[in-house]
């Protein structure tokens, strides 16, 4: 019994991993909005509540296009705020409908309020105030409805609100796990990739495009994901935009890096890096691998003795002798020590707030 009791919690149990969310996050957001679009037309007709379609259009478009629990609480907010102010609004109308019963009036209120809406809707609060113009036509129509029919429909979006913000704590995925698993993947790729442009591998162009391609791909996923982060873990979003501007710069100097063997190459005197650098080239890749780990694992005492310990490299040499090709491999490779000790730290400072699995850890009494 006990063992298909086990059996039985083990699926659940994998789905507490976040990295096991991140993978089948598709699958599992399918099954919340779902659950959550059921749950509104049950309530709605269960209990008989006038307009109920408008909690179930409310689920949809809270939750329909959100992964992650930062980025659908904040739409929630958002929502709720748009809902208030274009309910009031459209109540006003309804109000000015029945004193004056001038539909020209009306018609003249709801296209101003329409036109204001739309001016702030290009802007930094764009989103609730585009809500907001929808709220209004929603409780308004075309001013002809009563106040009664207008603050139903208000309440049924109130409620689509509060069912999407309850069922997205199933299994939630949050934006910054998959941030780091992001980020994470691209620093491993990096590692790969620098150590290819290391060897005497095959260097054309073509080898690496598939490589370029995931990488930059990757790097502008991980953009769309900051400010949910930033919203979740209360880390400055200044500090996210810095580590991925360190991110994107890193991966330019391995583009530089890739067209300088490239180079050499065409021209024949492709050789192997200089000695001296061998040190740093080991250092690049324990920082690349280290910062890596630590992103996916949520293991960062690692990666704050290396960061610790980064200062005991030699010294670069005043001048280098050797070929032009030479040269720029050698300093483009200097650079990217620079740049990705320059990540590392960051992440390693950031820590505490990307960190969340040992954030909230509760402490064994």
């Amino acid at each position: 019994m006990a063992n298909i009791l086990q059996s039985l919690a083990l699926p659940w149990r994998r789905l507490a991993n976040p990295y096991t969310r991140y993978r089948y996050a598709a699958w599992i957001h399918c099954v919340r909005v779902g659950l959550a679009l059921l749950a509104s037309i049950l309530l709605t007709t269960g209990i008989d509540i006038p307009h109920g379609l408008w909690a179930s259009v409310t689920v949809l478009v809270v939750m329909g296009g959100l992964v992650h629990q930062g980025t659908i609480r904040g739409k929630s907010r958002d929502r709720i705020l748009g809902t208030l102010l274009g309910a009031a609004v459209g109540l006003a109308i309804i109000l000015v409908h029945n004193l004056s019963g001038s539909n020209v009036l009306v018609y003249l209120l709801m296209s101003l309020a329409g036109a204001v809406a739309a001016f702030y809707a290009i802007r930094r609060p764009g989103y609730v105030a585009l809500l907001a113009g929808i709220t209004m036509c929603t409780v308004a129509g075309h001013g002809d409805n009563s106040m009664t029919e207008g603050l139903w429909r208000m309440l049924n979006v109130l409620i689509g609100v509060a069912l999407a913000l309850v069922f997205a704590q199933i299994y939630p995925l949050r934006a910054v796990y998959v941030w780091r698993y992001l980020l994470s993947d691209n620093l491993r790729a990096c590692a790969r990739l620098f150590g290819q442009l290391s060897s005497s591998a095959d260097l054309r162009a073509e080898h690496f495009a598939s490589q370029l391609e995931e990488l930059d791909q990757r790097l502008v996923a991980s953009r769309a994901h900051l400010a949910p982060v930033a919203r979740e873990t209360g880390m400055p979003l200044r500090e996210l935009e810095l580590i991925q501007r360190a991110h994107r710069a890193i991966m330019g100097t391995l583009e530089s890096l890739l067209a300088s063997r490239q180079f050499a190459a065409q021209a024949g005197d492709i050789a192997p890096p200089p000695a001296d650098l061998e040190p740093m080239r080991q250092a690049i890749g324990r920082l690349l691998l280290q910062s890596a780990h630590a992103l996916k694992f949520s293991r960062t005492s690692r990666l704050v003795q290396e960061c610790q310990g980064s200062g005991h490299l030699p010294p670069r040499p005043q001048s280098l002798a050797g070929s032009f090709e030479v040269q720029g491999f050698y300093w483009l490779t200097l650079r990217l020590y620079e740049q990705v000790e320059q990540l590392s730290a960051q992440l390693a400072g950031s820590a505490a707030h990307w960190n969340i699995q040992s954030r909230d850890r509760v402490p064994a009494r």
